[in-house]
């Protein structure tokens, strides 16, 4: 019973060990397959340029696409758009048949029809199916959405039987406008206020008159006797009176 119990225990090991290799690859196979607008997000000024790339991703068995999309032409200018079907980095195998390949500017659609033909065998993998480069003409914001979502991509027919339409995830870009940087408004410098010396008015003053420097010798002399005159009259006065007593 033991020998069994450890053959059984062995054999589980043995398929767990197997599931964990096997699913990475299943998980790698499954991968959804995507129409995309990139980038998505775009945000840019009015009087910029735009471009963008229509891309398929993660295709199995491919062998027509019909695909179109559409924008904002109040706010979006198509200036110009080139595909990439039967090129080594766009979509399908060569020989190719483009249906359809145009632009409207008035109805804001890109449009493009394309098919692979016998003998080209069906497509699977990633790549670029276009590119489109707008002008942005008007602030606000442009969806770039996807019409037909669902009836995009079409299988390789097998023998005796018709092409299915391929199910995929449509991931739409959005555009919108930034708000223009506000320049720094440039605050004319003060030009200084012009100095104005004001002129001063000479206050009047009284002249002193002035004397020769000759003249002024005698005033100096004068001026000392004057005063001392009074002290000399006293002294003559009392020598007299000095003299009788004697």
């Amino acid at each position: 019973m033991s020998i069994n119990k450890r053959k059984t225990g062995l054999i589980l090991l043995l398929l767990v060990t197997s599931l964990l290799f096997v699913l990475p690859f299943q998980i790698v196979k499954a991968q959804t397959t995507t129409v995309s607008v990139s980038p998505q997000d775009n945000t840019v000024s009015v009087g910029q340029t735009l471009t963008v790339h229509i891309e398929i991703s993660n295709v199995q068995n491919l062998y027509a696409v019909d695909i179109a999309l559409t924008w904002d032409t109040s706010m979006l200018k198509l200036d110009s758009n080139q595909s990439f079907v039967g090129v080594a980095s766009g979509i399908l195998n060569t020989p190719v048949t483009v249906v359809q390949d145009t632009a409207d500017q008035s109805t804001g659609e890109y449009h493009i029809v394309a098919t692979s033909e016998n003998p080209a065998g069906p497509f699977s993998g990633s790549g670029q199916l276009a590119t489109l480069t707008f002008t942005v003409t008007g602030a606000g914001q442009s969806q770039l959405t996807f019409l037909n979502p669902n009836e995009q991509l079409a299988s390789y027919p097998q023998s005796g039987e018709t092409s299915q339409f391929i199910s995929a995830t449509v991931v739409n870009g959005n555009v919108s406008t930034s708000s223009p940087s506000a320049s720094p408004s440039s605050t004319p410098s003060s030009s200084p206020s012009p100095i104005t010396s004001s002129s001063t008015t000479p206050s009047s003053t009284t002249k002193v008159p002035e004397f020769p420097s000759l003249a002024i010798l005698p005033l100096l002399i004068l001026i000392p006797l004057i005063l001392l005159a009074p002290k000399l009259r006293k002294q003559a006065f009392r020598r007299p009176s000095n003299a009788r007593s004697r």
